[in-house]
């Protein structure tokens, strides 16, 4: 008799909850949503941790894995992509899966696998609730100082066709881990119950009292676990100050920290500054405040405090930004600024400063970051860090490295707004730098990304700002132009929301509008970033203004390395006949994008509006020609 093939395995069950009901109200919309979360999130998500699907049925998966951290970390994963998939779905349409996870010996049979450890991840399933997991004790056992999710014991269950009890584990993911199992809360109720009975009280008062005094005399073990690090991008704001007795300078200062705390909590680009206000710290300008106690009350990273003194012109202000946890200054600002700038936030200089303020918070954060191992950063610091690699290196290489930082951003939380939109981002930067990238998939991924951004909070511009962009990389101009509105009504002082205008406007063929949209952000920031310069340089170059479009461009690509304003500067020079600089350019641009050529630019597709597409093949893709640029 032949010997059975066997190894040992992880073992993931999964089948969806109510699926004869889903099935029952509508097949075609739950069949197309199953095979759209198998598509776009399961299949990848157990491809990425090397995990093999072993069956399927109409709704379950059988997978095997060869690690048991991966096969829990995969079924977290998913459970946590589909919570955040499902956030904009009414709940009675909602596809929930349960995950049963086993570690057994298995027999092998073809590409199929049998036994009682396949059985008892099956059965564990069954057990788990809609949008769950739950474990045997030796998963539990193997993963429990691996990885950091608590387990809620269960107990041992009694499962169909299984001989023995089972003991089974909830996995709860969105916890960290505890300090004790999850036994101790149990074990305390019931103490805490048999207290009230007189003949116990002076029992458990002695163990209590015996426990003080073993944690006296071992000092190793009354020492207290260290406080958690403060959050990234957390700043408490102390209440300015000005004289006593000059009623004036202190309205002034009242005014000023106001419109510092609420126009501070900005979300563009890397998240969503946590900003707390504090209480004065000492009395008078040029008071010594202990940054550390406070920043280590508050649980904050940065201070920023400050003095507002009258002068005969106006109000001369000093503020200090410091890092709470070091004591170091990192910015200071001294500036005048008139009552009036403080009369509303849309104020110019307010809104300059407060700014200026948000960069020196982020420099110093991306700064720390770069210095830390990434297994050890949060989401909003595995963000933080994949802006600051791409900035320093936009190429290929360096996009995909910021890539990855944010899907293990992803990985730590789903659902953080500023990860999804960060690779909404990213994948358009991917598939501008490399040309065999698949459009129509980049096209999907950045739908359903930022999506689910706008989904999960409506209130965040930068979710709206690419949501436009993965709108009109669809061809879908009016949703884009609503989303872009959205965006605005947000943030009416921003200049970004009139960028984002001002490049749809240059998408659908009219860079005169596009134009206009960019004097209104230069004049709510002159010094606007080059984004702004960017769309100013596409637009004059699409208008035929070859001299202004130079202009423009050497601006833009001054304040960025984005190859793309440097392929509109080398146009713009060969159109001027500026042969010697536009070839210049054409090697600056290559150097980013290596073997680029005008088939593979056209290909792209930048916009399908036929007005965009005679625009772009009249003044850029002949400029990028003449420029020295080949065709194929």
């Amino acid at each position: 008799m032949a010997r059975d093939h066997r190894r040992l395995a992880a073992i993931v069950s999964a089948d969806v909850a109510g699926y004869s009901r889903l099935m029952g109200e509508d097949e075609s919309r739950t069949l197309a949503a199953l095979k759209a979360h198998r598509r776009e999130l399961i299949d990848p998500k157990i491809a990425e941790y090397e995990g093999r699907i072993v069956k399927t049925t109409g709704d379950g998966l059988l997978v095997e894995f060869h690690s048991v951290v991966d096969a829990v970390r995969c079924a977290v994963d998913v459970q946590r992509g589909m919570a955040g998939r499902n956030s904009a779905v009414p709940t009675e349409q909602r596809i929930d899966f349960r995950i049963g996870i086993n570690v057994g010996d298995i027999i092998i049979d073809g590409d199929d696998i049998f036994g009682d450890g396949v059985n008892v991840a099956a059965r564990l399933e069954t057990l788990a609730e809609p949008g769950g997991i739950c474990v045997s004790r030796m998963v539990r056992e193997q993963v429990l100082d691996k990885l950091s999710f608590t387990f809620e014991e269960l107990g041992a269950q009694q499962v169909k066709n299984i001989a023995r009890p089972v003991e089974v584990y909830r996995v709860d993911f969105e916890s960290e881990p505890l300090p004790r199992s999850g036994r101790a809360p149990r074990r305390w109720s019931r103490w805490a119950r048999t207290v009230r009975r007189p003949w116990l009280a002076a029992g458990v008062v002695a163990i209590c009292l015996a426990g003080a005094a073993a944690l006296w005399v071992s000092p190793s073990l009354w020492k207290t676990a260290p406080p958690a690090p403060p959050p990234a991008l957390s700043v408490a704001i102390v209440p300015l100050v000005a004289p006593q007795g000059d009623a004036d300078a202190q309205r002034f200062a009242e005014a000023l920290t106001r419109n510092i705390l609420t126009g501070l909590p900005r979300k563009r680009t890397a998240g969503r500054l946590i900003v707390v206000s504090a209480s004065p710290a000492a009395d008078g300008p040029g008071r010594a405040i202990a940054v550390r106690d406070l920043g280590r009350s508050l649980g904050v990273r940065y201070v920023l405090e400050g003095d507002v003194l009258r002068s005969g012109d106006g109000n001369s202000v000093n503020l200090r930004l410091a890092n709470a946890t070091t004591g170091a200054q990192v910015w200071s600002e001294r500036d005048t600024l008139q009552d009036a700038d403080v009369a509303a936030l849309s104020s110019v200089p307010i809104r300059n400063l407060i700014q200026r303020l948000r960069v020196a918070v982020l420099r110093d954060e991306m700064q720390r970051v770069l210095g830390q191992p990434p297994s050890t950063l949060s989401a909003p610091e595995l963000v933080l860090r994949a802006w600051t690699v791409w900035d320093k290196d936009p190429s290929l290489a360096g996009t995909r490295e910021a890539l990855d930082l944010v899907n293990r951003a992803l990985r730590v939380d789903p659902n953080f707004v500023p990860a999804l939109t960060s690779r909404a981002k990213l994948i358009n930067l991917e598939g501008d730098v490399d040309p065999h990238q698949d459009r129509e998939r980049i096209g999907r991924e950045q739908d359903e990304l930022t999506a689910r951004a706008v989904a999960l909070d409506q209130s965040d511009p930068s979710a709206w700002s690419w949501r436009v962009v993965a709108l009109e990389y669809l061809g879908r101009w009016d949703a884009a132009l609503a989303a872009n509105a959205m965006e605005t009504k947000l943030e009416p002082y921003e200049p970004a929301s009139y960028i984002n205008r001002a490049w749809l406007m240059n998408m659908t063929g009219r860079p005169a509008e596009a134009l206009a949209l960019v004097d209104q952000a230069l004049a709510l920031k002159p010094d606007s970033p080059a984004d702004a310069f960017g769309s100013a340089c596409e637009a004059h170059l699409f208008a035929g203004e070859a001299e202004a479009a130079i202009a423009a461009c050497e601006k833009a690509a001054s304040l960025s390395t984005d190859w793309i304003n440097i392929s509109f500067l080398a146009a713009a020079y060969a159109n001027h006949g500026d042969t010697a600089k536009a070839a210049a350019a054409k090697t600056k641009m290559l150097k980013v994008v290596p073997g680029y050529t005008i088939a593979q630019l056209r290909a792209k597709r930048y916009s399908d509006h036929p007005d965009y597409q005679r625009l772009a093949e009249k003044y850029w893709y002949a400029g990028l020609r003449k420029a020295g640029i080949p065709e194929e």
